[in-house]
């Protein structure tokens, strides 16, 4: 392994321990991990709104030669972020969900739309921007 080359991809990132902070570059390092460290499973994406307007993007992956797990964060405040749907199949049905119920734009994704709320539907359901009588809510009265 190219050490070299590893100390590079990593330099905008932060370990914590039990997760990797990625600040900018996600594609490139989740391809190295995967190609490079062998986490051959993305088990799940999950996305939560920081209620200051930027989201984190949690990514959730195993290694089944190593039996490890991996924990990526990604913050972005301007709700996009790079799609993974091409290193993992399992990406792209959860990046369809978070781009649906968060509204954060995966760029790269070839079949990015809503899966559960209709095309019609203003807003996106898991934004901590709803208020209890918010019009957008209006179909629930």
């Amino acid at each position: 392994m190219n050490y070299s080359h590893t100390n590079e991809i990593f330099k905008n990132c932060e370990n914590l321990g039990d997760k990797i902070i990625v600040k900018s570059d996600l594609h490139k390092i989740v391809e190295h991990l995967k190609n490079n460290y062998n986490f051959d499973i993305l088990k799940e994406i999950i996305a939560l709104d920081n209620n200051d307007g930027s989201f984190e993007l949690i990514y959730n992956f195993y290694s089944t030669a190593d039996e490890e797990k991996l924990l990526l964060s990604f913050n972005t405040k301007d709700a996009i972020a790079e799609s993974i749907a091409d290193l993992y199949d399992s990406a792209t049905m959860d990046e369809k969900e978070i781009f649906d119920l968060f509204g954060i734009n995966f760029l790269g994704h070839n079949d990015l739309k809503r899966l559960y709320m209709p095309e019609s539907w203003n807003g996106h359901p898991l934004r901590k921007d709803y208020t209890n009588n918010d019009m957008r809510l209006n179909w629930n009265d």
